[in-house]
């Protein structure tokens, strides 16, 4: 429902925005038992740049004489703010539905006003369909008015529909445009450009005469956020966080920090120097499209986080999706294995009710044999303070020299892709079109290509990616955090530590849970498992 309720002579307004030159009222419990005839009015405009302009008062104060030259005493006004009538349909609008029920509610309420067609609809029929048709159903004698037509207005007189068709037609000519601009500026230009829109946080208008955007203060909360994230903190903790701080929100709107708000930051190829474009699934939903379907331009702009920790907050992003808790004790959860058995053991509180002590275990759920975690943690981290005490001055050059040979193997993959490619082309070249099967071996032929097309830009933008990770200065830092004591760490950044350096542990219950770990050779678990894809498939070609 409406946020707030402002009066202006005998004139409720029920809107979320704050009006700050009126004074919030509270509507009347009786004022829809009262003998005067209501009228409801419809207000919308498209865009946020539109809200602080003028459609508001030109709408309000139309309707108003409308409502005065047909004789009607009170109005109540429903505002959907920056809703788009061509992307929402009427049976979509919160203001618009809440209309609907309230006119359907109060039998008093005769009438409705609007300023013209394209503010209740871009679409033709929706408010007809799904507005108004119950509404006269059950009332018949309810009245519509527009301030751009005389008289009352009728949903079937030939000067209305074309009215409604003519607004349709230039949402779907303005929608046009803009994608063709979009398609021209952002996708096809040699030099594309951020359309207008709110600065990124952490960005703002350069004072060059550029007119191009530049790093703030606040570009030091960014690192901050993307910095916590990679030592296993949750967007909740990360909020809390600046919220404690006082430190000020991206939205002027906003009253605090929300793990939403922290979300999408660590979601945003903005941070990581890319422009992204056509991101959502659609207009009307949030949901964001698999990366592969994304338009992103690399290195558009300068970064505010570098390749290597963007790389684990987006690693650490598909855990906590899979709703990973960074902070649980279990620290080693799916990662264990037994070895007998081969399946991945399970976190296991077996803590009776009122018990003071913990009983914590990774249970096997096949051969129902169990290992205590504080038994196994002490042995792990045992080994893994071991293992790094004595390697850790020598991971620097072996991370880097298995970064090239990982790229000598992307190379040889690209090439042998690319062959395969041509090959297909000729293939499908030679094909003609009276042969048998014909369409089925031309459909295959297609597919075929599409998918090594695919994945030949898959494997150049992998191979791009450790070229930026060996120039990334932040490498060393992403070293340091395994020459500090692990004892120390928090679970949260155990588990994010643990999640970076082993890939596997092995327990043989039927050796006294002799215990083996299986360390990864980097930190950067996508570019291993593809390589170790590419190993697989060549071993057994």
């Amino acid at each position: 429902m409406h946020k707030y309720a402002y009066k202006i002579n005998d004139v409720y307004i029920l809107t979320d925005e704050i009006r700050p030159n009126l004074e919030p009222v509270t509507l009347p419990f009786n004022m829809y038992k009262d003998p005067v005839k209501i009228a409801t009015a419809y207000i919308r405009w498209s865009d946020e740049r539109q809200t602080d302009g003028h459609s508001l008062y030109i709408q309000e104060r139309e309707i108003i004489a409308r409502a005065k030259l047909e004789g009607i005493k009170v109005i109540v006004m429903f505002i959907d703010k920056a809703k788009s009538a061509y992307h929402i349909p009427a049976q979509k609008r919160e203001k618009m539905l809440e209309m609907k029920q309230y006119i359907l509610s109060n039998p008093n309420v005769t009438a409705t006003i609007f300023y013209d067609e394209s503010r209740i609809t871009r679409l033709i029929e929706d408010f007809v369909l799904y507005i108004l048709g119950p509404i006269k159903t059950i009332r018949p004698d309810f009245k519509v008015y527009s301030t751009k037509i005389d008289g009352e207005w009728d949903e079937n007189n030939v000067h209305v529909q074309a009215r409604l068709a003519y607004a349709h037609d230039e949402s779907v000519e303005k929608s046009r445009r803009a994608y063709d601009y979009h398609k021209t500026e952002i996708i096809d230009s040699h030099n594309p450009q951020r359309p207008a829109s709110r600065h990124p946080y952490g960005y703002s208008k350069s004072t060059k005469k550029d007119g191009l955007i530049e790093v703030n203060e606040y570009a030091a909360i960014v690192k901050l956020i993307f910095y916590l994230y990679s030592f296993g903190y949750s967007d909740k903790k990360i909020a809390q966080l600046l919220n404690q701080s006082d430190i000020p929100v991206p939205s002027a709107e906003g009253a605090s920090w929300s793990d939403a708000t922290i979300r999408y930051i660590l979601k945003n190829h903005w941070y990581a120097g890319d422009l992204a474009w056509f991101v959502r699934t659609s207009y009307e939903k949030s949901k964001r499209k698999p990366i592969d379907e994304i338009t992103l331009i690399p290195n558009h702009h300068e970064a505010l986080i570098g390749p290597n920790l963007w790389n684990i907050t987006q690693f650490f992003r598909s855990y906590k999706e899979n709703k990973d808790r960074m902070d649980s004790p279990f620290i080693l959860r799916d990662l264990i294995f037994c070895s007998t058995c081969n399946v991945k053991l399970k976190a296991k509180n077996m803590t009776p009710s009122k018990s003071k002590k913990k009983y914590l275990y990774y249970l096997c759920p096949n051969c129902q044999r169990k290992i205590n975690i504080d038994d196994l943690h002490s042995w792990v981290l045992g080994d893994f303070s071991y293992r790094w005490s004595r390697e850790l001055k020598h991971y620097q050059n072996k991370i880097n020299k298995i970064l090239r040979k990982w790229k000598k193997v992307l190379s040889s993959k690209i090439v042998t892709t690319n062959d395969q490619i041509v090959t297909l082309r000729y293939n499908l070249s030679m094909l003609e079109e009276g042969q048998d099967y014909y369409n089925d071996l031309k459909e295959i032929h297609e597919l075929q290509l599409s998918s090594l097309e695919k994945e030949k830009l898959e494997l150049q933008k992998v191979s791009e990616k450790i070229d930026m990770l060996l120039n990334d200065e932040l490498q060393f830092e992403l070293i340091d955090r395994f020459k500090q004591d692990i004892h120390n760490y928090s679970f949260e950044e155990k588990r994010s530590i643990i999640l970076l350096a082993i890939k596997k542990i092995e327990i043989d219950f039927s050796r006294d849970n002799h215990t083996s770990i299986e360390y990864r050779l980097t930190p950067y678990i996508d570019i291993e498992t593809l390589i170790e894809s590419i190993d697989d498939n060549s071993e057994t070609a």
